[in-house]
């Protein structure tokens, strides 16, 4: 009697339809989407071992929150949801890490009134014939899209990035504000740098924890953007451009952030507009008075503040001092172009090549020297055959063989 009590109790605790197995939980709780202000009607599918979605075809119309997360679906097939159910009251999916590689483009239907879509940690694949363009055509009101780690590390990010700008084209973003964008080991935008245009409404871009060198992306575009995350990429330093199209933004939109945190800043003369910029720029970057230099010429600056970096001088400057040279082109290009990346070793770098040179160099005349003999037999043959050659083609070319002095 007790024991049947007991399920009873589960069951209408968890009234789950039977097609899930009783693997999820399904009822009222606080969601962590919404920072747990408020309970919501949640189905909870984390961690249940599924290779499949049939059973969201099932799923109660009255659902807010759907958490189908760690499972292995590497297919989404088309209508995940029942088609014929309006999910009038569904604002929530999460779909993360459950090896997505790809999604149909008629996935998803009856899914107006969702604001958060979340496909964190998959593997998707959008290049080629593998792309869909409308895959998030029905997400009429998405505000809020995770992407972070979402992609394939099979694909060349530029290629999946040039898909994506064909999807946001096709989809028809027209509410969203917030794009994730973190762990996609992007390392430049500059080919597709309208990627972001079609999101008319959108307020921030995080695209931190990627490979980013710079700021390479159109923002013109997006009247609406007020935030921008680059924190932990490879920054050394902005470039002049990048500097210039967040102050003429700036313009328009007095309103912008950027965040730069954990990027190894270089501070030596190549730096010099970008800290100037940092000391002079309306835009908020935010934090960047603790900013620090990972590298940088003198070798004393690093480890300091940007702010509190005095001296910037060029890796070659106390060579050229000692030969009493004027700055050449090279100092200047290092101090005005904003292509910062493509020169100057630290002493440590030229350090290894030298060693490596000589190690080489040394090794080839050791193996010159024991070999001695039979490099001499070899090479006296061809010696005295190009020495014939050439006084056969000295006479060829006179009439009269010139007398030679000796």
């Amino acid at each position: 009697m007790v024991m049947s009590i007991g399920c009873h109790a589960v069951h209408n605790a968890n009234p789950c339809p039977a097609s899930f197995g009783g693997l999820c939980s399904c009822g009222m709780g606080y969601s962590p989407y919404d920072g747990f202000k408020e309970k919501k009607y949640t189905v909870n599918c984390t961690n249940t071992g599924f290779t499949n979605t049939s059973m969201l075809r099932d799923l109660p119309e009255k659902t807010e929150v759907l958490i189908f997360t760690g499972n292995s679906v590497p297919v989404l097939p088309f209508n995940v949801l029942n088609n014929t159910t309006q999910f009038d009251y569904l604002e929530t999916i999460d779909m993360s890490n459950n090896h997505i590689r790809f999604i149909q483009g008629k996935t998803f239907h009856k899914v107006y009134n969702v604001k958060n879509l979340i496909l964190d940690h998959n593997d998707l694949e959008i290049t080629d014939k593998l792309e869909r363009p409308r895959i998030f055509s029905n997400f009429e009101n998405l505000e809020r899209l995770h992407l972070t780690n979402a992609f394939s590390d099979k694909i060349n990010a530029s290629e999946y990035l040039l898909s994506l700008e064909d999807i946001f084209y096709e989809s028809d973003l027209i509410y969203l504000k917030i794009l994730h964008l973190e762990q996609n080991e992007i390392w430049s935008i500059g080919g597709n740098s309208k990627v972001f245009c079609q999101l008319q409404e959108l307020e921030q871009v995080l695209l931190g924890d990627n490979r980013l060198i710079d700021f390479d992306f159109r923002i013109d575009c997006l009247h609406s953007l007020i935030y921008i995350d680059l924190e932990r990429n490879m920054i050394s330093r902005l470039s002049d451009q990048a500097m210039a199209d967040l102050d003429d933004f700036m313009k328009s939109k007095p309103r912008l952030e950027i965040k730069l945190d954990d990027n190894p800043f270089v501070c030596d003369c190549r730096s010099k507009n970008f800290i100037n910029w940092l000391n002079t720029t309306s835009v908020k970057v935010k934090n960047w008075e603790n900013y620090k230099c990972v590298d940088g010429y003198p070798k004393s600056n690093i480890g300091k503040r940007l702010i509190e970096v005095h001296e910037l001088g060029c890796p070659e400057s106390s060579r050229r001092a000692k030969s009493g040279s004027k700055s050449s082109f090279h100092d200047d290009h290092f101090e005005n172009d904003g292509h910062h990346h493509y020169f100057g070793y630290s002493s440590a770098t030229i350090g290894a090549m030298a060693f490596m040179l000589i190690f080489t160099s040394s090794m080839l005349l050791a193996v010159a020297y024991f070999h001695r003999q039979k490099i001499k037999e070899l090479v006296i043959p061809y010696w005295d055959f190009a020495t014939r050659k050439i006084g056969y083609a000295g006479i060829s070319n006179d009439e009269t063989p010139q007398e030679v002095s000796v």
